[in-house]
């Protein structure tokens, strides 16, 4: 029996540039939560059988865009309310990666694009931590680029 090779929380990392050092990217402190959906929007059309016309013809689909969204939760760390906040203030998207540990040969590497922060949440409860909830949308090609 062989055991599937997983990756700790660590092993998905989602880091916004730097506003100030273009080209260096930093994880925002405090996410506890963070995922990252690869969707397809596709328009669909159902295609007869001619050589069979009461045949149950099949669906074809033709894809029409690709988009990436990043979402975190977590406690609301003082050093990241101002990249959160830039980040949504600024009307330009801001560039992000999401880091996979691991080697090209274990499937590590990274996707880097452009993202608006469409959403950001701060929330608090009496008696607890304060909160953050983030959600990015990706503006453009999120391209995947092997770890080496």
């Amino acid at each position: 029996m062989s055991s599937a090779a997983t990756l700790p929380f660590s092993g998905v990392s989602v880091k916004l540039e730097s506003p100030t050092a273009a080209g260096t990217f930093e994880a925002p402190c405090g996410l506890t939560e963070r995922a990252v959906q690869f969707t397809k929007e596709v328009n669909s059309a159902v295609i007869p059988d001619c050589a069979d016309e009461d045949a149950a013809p099949y669906v074809e689909r033709d894809v029409v865009s690709k988009s990436v969204s990043i979402t975190g939760k977590g406690v609301m760390a003082r050093q990241s309310i101002g990249r959160w906040r830039a980040a949504f203030e600024a009307d330009q998207p801001v560039r992000a990666r999401i880091d996979l540990a691991g080697s090209g040969a274990q499937s590590g590497g990274r996707w880097e694009g452009s993202f608006h922060l469409t959403s950001f949440e701060v929330g608090a409860v009496r008696g607890e931590r304060c909160t953050v909830s983030v959600a990015l949308q990706s503006s453009g090609p999120v391209p995947f680029t092997p770890a080496a």
